[in-house]
């Protein structure tokens, strides 16, 4: 079935693009069936604030009783220079002087009180009161018509043209001037970017990730290209600035995989039934989540694949993509123990050479264990040991997911939590796909790839 992009359950075409999930899933055991996917959002919200912003955290004063508007649209710079107060701002002891207030992506960023896009008006002498959080590295200018392109409240849903296809540096400016808000920020196909995050009333933090926009054409669903799309959800969500930058130019992590790899949607009805239902999620879906800006995951895995089936279904167009620099995530095993075993290694070293030939860096990993599996019989006929020995023989760094998910289970009260549902036994929660996407980047930053200075 090839079905549009959904947002919120309405269809929309053009522009107007939602986030999606994978299409039909991999079997809860060895020889199980495939359902379709699903899929779709859209997003919202928000106001701009102004007030230059102090180096030392005490939000933007004018003179004694004003805020002191902050040149331009808040007090920043898009070098990072600080808010320059245009009306009666500007003073030593309240407002930011050019270089020295809220740093933008070239800026430190102010204290508790100073705000990397002005801040807003403070009260002099009570540091950090009023303004928002310091820059984090990459941050871009908020932008007042893409923040027009969000709607809603809780959740706050964005849609957002963008010029083309490809990486993007995004800022958002998460926080309420009147109650105390808690916000979690996912992107495109519910990849959580920014976990929730508590403010109190008044208080503002910019937060910058980077995402990767495009075109996708998968088995149960497609996906209009040249949107970004936003999610702020969790206990009191509140958006109050976006912008976003074109980043050709940074690292690219290109995934591989399969159903337990993959973006799956929680829009869940009978026609477009995720595997596990609603709750499920593949673990690369999470793994931007532990990026810092400056590295996008482009997550190309497909529920139902096997490493010979991807390579000729879906694979092309991530190749055509590969640059120096980038990197190529391999996981399968969960449907290839059903085939033809003995041509595993071979299929998986497609992915090696492709990534060595465009001077990328491989990253071979092993297929995480279902509910079921154990030391002595982790279920994969074989082909989590293939997946070992290949990486040795060619010098390719390794994830040992089957041990590592192994291992993690033991650590949770019911490791039934870590999947989609208390019956399933393959396909994961948001929980357990989240600590699986966590034993893979905590295996990383020990390894010694470059990769691992990304690493929050």
């Amino acid at each position: 079935m090839n079905q549009s992009r959904l947002v919120m359950g309405l269809i929309f075409v053009g522009a107007s693009a939602g986030l999606i999930g994978c299409g039909g899933s991999d079997a809860g055991n060895a020889t199980g069936t495939e359902d379709a996917g699903t899929g779709g959002r859209t997003g919202s919200g928000g106001s701009i604030g102004s007030g230059g912003a102090g180096p030392t955290g005490t939000g933007g004063a004018g003179t004694v009783g004003s805020g002191g508007a902050s040149f331009g649209t808040g007090g920043e710079t898009p070098t990072g220079t600080g808010g320059q107060a245009a009306t009666g701002g500007g003073a030593p002891t309240g407002g930011s002087t050019i270089g020295t207030g809220g740093g933008g992506p070239g800026g430190g960023g102010g204290l508790a009180g100073g705000g990397p896009a002005g801040g807003h008006a403070g009260t002099i002498g009570a540091p950090g009161s009023g303004g928002a959080a310091g820059a984090t590295a990459g941050a871009v200018p908020l932008d007042p018509a893409a923040l027009a392109k969000c709607t809603g409240t809780s959740p706050v849903l964005c849609t957002i043209p963008v010029p083309n296809d490809g990486n993007y540096n995004v800022t958002v400016e998460l926080g309420s001037a009147t109650a105390a808000s808690m916000s979690r920020v996912q992107a495109e196909t519910y990849r959580i970017v920014i976990p929730e995050m508590s403010l109190p009333a008044g208080s503002y933090s910019q937060q910058t990730f980077s995402v990767n926009v495009r075109m996708e054409d998968h088995d149960g669903y497609s996906a209009v290209g040249k949107v970004l799309n936003l999610r702020i959800d969790g206990a009191a969500p509140a958006l109050h600035g976006v912008g976003f930058a074109a980043a050709p130019n940074i690292p690219t992590i290109f995934v591989a995989g399969d159903s337990t790899v993959c973006d799956w949607d929680p829009i869940y009805t009978a026609a477009n039934a995720n595997t596990a239902g609603p709750l499920e999620r593949g673990w690369a879906q999470e793994l931007s989540q532990f990026f810092k800006a400056g590295i996008a995951v482009a997550n190309y895995a497909d529920s139902g694949e096997t490493a010979s089936s991807f390579y000729g279904g879906f694979w092309g167009p991530a190749k055509a993509l590969l640059r120096a620099g980038d990197y190529v995530f391999v996981q399968f095993g969960h449907n290839d123990q059903k085939g033809n075993t003995s041509a595993f290694s071979s299929n998986m070293m497609r992915y090696i050479t492709d990534a060595r030939n465009a001077k990328a860096t491989p990253v071979l990993i092993t297929p995480p264990g279902r509910k079921g599996a154990s030391t002595a019989n982790p279920g994969f006929a074989g082909l989590d040991q293939q997946t070992r020995d290949l990486a040795m023989s060619q010098n390719v760094a390794l994830v040992d997911l089957t041990n590592l998910s192994l291992a993690y289970y033991k650590t949770l009260p019911d490791k039934s939590v870590a999947f989609g549902n208390p019956s399933e036994g393959t396909h994961f929660s948001e929980t357990g796909a989240t600590g699986l996407s966590n034993e893979v980047v905590t295996s990383l930053k020990a390894g010694t790839l470059p990769l691992k200075d990304f690493i929050k």
